[in-house]
């Protein structure tokens, strides 16, 4: 506990031990005695330059390796991942040839940037710079830091940016004969009014205001879907007062919400076009033995265009977390799947040619165990048969592209399937800009948009 009074540049021989702490190389010292300055440096030591090799298990290797060291990335690497609240991000060298990196494929080469402050940033004021997924990025050098599991460089000054093209996508278009199934997690929907949750903070009126905004230019951005699934919505009202804005009034839009038993009142809800969609029942279903806290929502639906009409069935999910691994939590998400298919063959056993749409944010990944167990009832996902359907995504973690939403259908939907989009509005976009209304990062989720042709009588 004596205060030790040190120079930047001085030389110190140190004695103590060495030990781990949370995963941390710590030199426990006993005294002051054991500091020694035995002289001045002229400059730092050579940065090293850092480039890890392509398989996770050398890479953690060679990472711990250099550890506490001074490290740099000279020439230009390729940010995979953009500034998150906790002001990181993630990069690959440009020599790895990847633009990318896909859930499990070569994470070895991911290389992980942290401002090194605990401040949480809620929007880019409060950040130095920041990255967008696809930005160029070199002259960087820092520390090699170890923190909360990962190995990650703290830049001691802004590194060089070359801006990649940055442009949200162009809105998508429905024809005069085409009907859409989307589903969006809009990530914390909640109003102003109490009770709310510890986390996230209560919003002000103002920040209310904007994030509706932003969900409504999402929502244009996505076509308008006739046929929108929602996740994390906190009550009817939210959904209710964001239809109401003059941006969707066109599309008269009916909100359908029922409360669940969340710990945090969180819901699945729709938000159905009143131009083209009708709706004949809604009830949400709890699993028993409380699979879920928040209850599968089965619409039955009459579609109609141009005077033609067909019956839909459609179920919104948002199934349990990854907190804690997937390993761990996987059998719940399972078990909440095998939930969806009983309700599934329950609609069957009453009309077997039933369309059904099965969705949401599944938090399952799309090889996962839960989404074969949807898939073994028959269904199949809208992205099957695109020759990118592993290369799609919908969400960004700790460096890696995956899909966390889901579309599975019948084969009698399947066959009305025109197209398929991953609206990518905001995983690939860092924390949003102060203010900005515009679609740019209203969630941490991509919606999924299913495109699909109304049959000829």
């Amino acid at each position: 506990n004596e205060a030790l009074s040190l120079e930047p540049l001085q030389t110190v021989l140190v004695t103590g031990r060495i030990r781990e702490v949370a995963g941390q190389t710590t030199l426990d010292i006993a005294t002051a005695a054991d500091v020694v300055v035995d002289g001045i440096a002229d400059a730092l030591p050579a940065a090293i330059e850092l480039s890890p090799p392509a398989d996770e298990a050398a890479s953690q290797l060679y990472y711990e390796s250099l550890e506490g060291m001074l490290v740099q990335i000279s020439s230009p690497a390729r940010a995979v991942a953009p500034t998150t609240q906790y002001g990181e991000y993630a990069l690959v060298r440009e020599e790895s040839g990847l633009d990318r990196i896909y859930r499990a494929e070569e994470i070895g080469y991911l290389i992980f940037v942290d401002d090194g402050s605990t401040m949480v940033h809620n929007d880019q004021s409060t950040l130095p710079y920041v990255i967008y997924s696809g930005d160029e990025v070199s002259d960087l050098i820092g520390p090699l830091a170890y923190t909360f599991g990962d190995f990650k460089i703290e830049p001691l000054a802004p590194p060089t940016i070359i801006p990649a093209e940055q442009a949200l996508p162009v809105p998508l278009r429905l024809g005069s004969n085409q009907f859409s199934i989307a589903t969006f997690n809009v990530e914390n929907l909640f109003d102003t009014a109490s009770p709310h949750p510890d986390d996230p903070p209560l919003p002000t009126q103002e920040e209310y205001d904007n994030k509706l905004a932003k969900i409504s230019d999402a929502i244009i951005t996505m076509g308008a879907p006739s046929i929108l699934a929602l996740q994390e919505v906190e009550n009817i009202g939210v959904l209710e007062d964001l239809a109401a804005l003059p941006s969707l009034a066109s599309f008269n839009y009916q909100a359908v919400l029922i409360e669940g038993d969340d710990s945090r009142g969180i819901d699945v809800a729709y938000l159905l076009r009143g131009d083209q969609v009708e709706l004949i029942s809604a009830e949400a279903f709890p699993a028993p033995e409380g699979v879920t806290s928040r209850p599968p929502l089965v619409l039955e639906l009459q579609v109609t265009l141009n005077g033609n009409s067909l019956k839909l069935f459609v179920i919104n999910n948002h199934f349990s977390s990854l907190a804690g691994g997937e390993e761990a939590t996987e059998p719940r998400r399972t078990a909440q799947a095998a939930w969806n298919v009983s309700l599934l063959q329950e609609i069957q056993s009453r009309e077997p040619e039933a369309l059904v749409a099965i969705m949401g944010d599944l938090n399952s990944y799309y090889d996962s165990l839960p989404l074969d167990t949807l898939r073994e009832a028959g269904l199949v996902h809208v992205f099957e048969g695109n020759v990118d359907e592993d290369r799609l995504y919908s969400y960004i973690y700790l460096g890696e592209s995956e899909t966390l939403d889901h579309i599975l259908v019948t084969p009698g939907l399947l066959a009305l399937m025109d197209d398929v989009e991953a609206v990518h509005i905001n995983a690939d976009f860092p924390v949003p800009i102060s203010g900005d209304p515009s679609a740019q990062r209203s969630s941490d989720h991509d919606p999924i948009v299913a495109i699909f042709t109304m049959p000829l009588p």
